[in-house]
């Protein structure tokens, strides 16, 4: 949700990363929106080549993506193609997840791994040959450490961490009136099949590979290393006709762009905030069945905001819990136990029974415990009683009520009513009686869709002062930072000193911060 402080925050991370030109650019793009090049030239009052090397530069950092389009000019003559640019804000955003992500890939595959992920962050695109020569540049060159390089390149893509580069310019053919969703026929014909697309929606769909390609390695020798066993039947047999191309796709293989893929890494943190709820909430063991599951059906999600985990038969979670040290001593009652508490029903899937975890409730549950954490802190244990009960009550509440069931006094509840509904986390509505005489109730509730878009746009608020007070220290003590360590004595060195500690609490105030931001915006 690219809100005022989200969108100012987003030009803030693209103007400490590529400066005040580029960032003008993506200013322009995120307030106006997908335009074309000559727009952007003209709200940004740029030179035509400095707007170029601009969206050059955010295209090869993953923040614009540019896309082809029919355009009708006027009667009687031919239409054009014109080429929109798009920029993506969640994209933008990542880039305070870097260090996350680095953390994820040396916890789960090794050094080199994430040497090669470290590279692909600065960058953005690299063909393979540059992430080689570039991870070789910190070791030495023999044939056995370029080997291993590849080996750990592999690994990254095996585990689709690293993916291939969308089209660089996808065209989108005109939509037709057969391609609009169509209604469901029957009792639930009030519902949608399928929202339609915005054209953004539908150019990022067309410019990304299908998962046979987008997962898979061709060496110079022609041999095809994706031998992933998760690959989907429909996916196989798109697989098999890529096989007639292997032979020209080798040789092409030196000019293929290959860039982190975040959803994987936005996918991997949903989960591990999942886990961490159940943890909480429930007990280690439902955490560690939890786990297993998401961890044996990780590469059959199709999305990362799926609202239930895919099916699985108790023998399969039974083995991937014994699969982990702590799971050894779980019993298979334990495990049912465990599921019971997840509040997993037992479905049917083929022949056998299956299982399947509500993430979206788990995730909303997150959500609660987020906001109610910020009303305990910012208004006290009163106000936290009355907002708790107003987000679990499904219906409009009146003040005696309200006061009568937090028992809290009459007068206070009003107050603190009256200033949750100031700061935007209450919503009122007013009900006129005439009976004899008119007489006015005031309603209370809570609106969670307008509350989330309220605290994610203060998040973004908190965490762009939290990046503009990161930069001001540096910029204070830039004098310092650059002096050799053996300098640095004295006044210099507790001045240094104080620099670090304030730069630690910053940015680890700015890491946790981001993880709430994630919540509500990628999870």
């Amino acid at each position: 949700m690219a809100t005022q402080y989200g969108i100012q925050l987003a030009v803030h991370l693209i103007s400490s990363h590529f400066g005040n030109l580029v960032a003008k650019v993506c200013d322009c793009l995120l307030r106006k929106g997908t335009l074309t090049l000559a727009n952007i030239i003209r709200f940004t009052d740029l030179p035509p080549q400095q707007v170029k090397s601009c969206i050059l530069v955010l295209i090869q950092h993953n923040c614009v993506q540019a896309y082809a389009m029919q355009q009708e000019v006027g009667f009687g003559e031919a239409p054009r193609v014109i080429t929109q640019y798009m920029v993506l804000f969640y994209d933008i955003l990542h880039r305070l997840r870097f260090a996350k992500f680095l953390a994820i890939v040396s916890e789960e595959l090794d050094k080199e791994c994430e040497e090669i992920l470290e590279g692909l962050l600065q960058h953005g695109r690299l063909t393979l040959e540059q992430i080689l020569d570039r991870a070789k540049s910190n070791q030495s060159g023999e044939p056995v450490v370029q080997d291993s390089l590849r080996e750990s390149f592999i690994k990254l893509v095996r585990v689709r961490f690293v993916e291939r580069c969308p089209a660089p310019e996808p065209f989108l053919a005109p939509q037709s009136k057969e391609e609009t969703p169509a209604r469901k026929r029957g009792a639930k014909s009030a519902k949608l099949v399928e929202g339609p697309q915005t054209i953004e929606q539908r150019a990022i769909a067309a410019a990304a590979p299908m998962d046979a390609k987008r997962f898979s390695v061709i060496m110079h020798t022609g041999t095809d290393v994706d031998d992933s066993p998760n690959v989907a039947v429909g996916e196989k047999r798109k697989q098999d006709a890529l096989e007639l191309d292997k032979e020209s796709g080798a040789s092409c293989e030196k000019d293929v762009l290959w860039r982190a893929n975040f959803e994987e890494f936005v996918r991997h943190l949903r989960h591990k905030a999942c886990i961490a709820n159940v943890k909480t909430r429930l007990d280690d063991g439902a955490a560690i069945v939890l786990s297993a599951m998401l961890e044996a059906t990780r590469s059959e999600e199709t999305k990362v905001k799926i609202e239930n985990s895919v099916p699985l038969s108790m023998d399969t979670i039974f083995e991937g819990v014994m699969k982990s040290e702590a799971g050894r001593s779980m019993t298979l009652e334990r495990v049912r136990s465990s599921l019971i508490q997840l509040g997993c029903a037992p479905g049917v899937r083929g022949a056998a029974e299956s299982y399947s975890v509500d993430l979206k409730n788990i995730i909303e549950l997150v959500q609660n415990d987020e906001v109610e954490s910020i009303i305990l802190k910012r208004y006290g244990k009163e106000a936290y009683r009355i907002f708790r009960l107003l987000s679990k009550s499904y219906h409009l509440l009146e003040i005696d009520k309200i006061s009568d069931t937090t028992f809290v006094e009459k007068k206070d509840t009003a107050k603190i009513l009256y200033q949750l509904w100031k700061d935007e986390y209450l919503q009122m509505e007013k009900l006129n009686l005439h009976a004899g005489r008119q007489t006015q109730f005031q309603l209370w509730k809570v609106t969670k869709d307008t509350l989330w878009g309220h605290v994610l746009n203060e998040m973004y608020h908190s965490a762009l002062n939290l990046s503009l007070r990161v930069a001001y220290e540096l910029e204070q003590e830039q004098e310092i930072i650059q002096l050799p360590r053996e300098k640095r004595v004295g006044a210099l060195g507790s001045r240094f000193e104080r620099l670090r500690k304030v730069r630690i609490l910053l940015e680890s105030s700015l890491m946790k911060l981001d993880d709430a931001i994630m919540v509500y915006n990628d999870f």
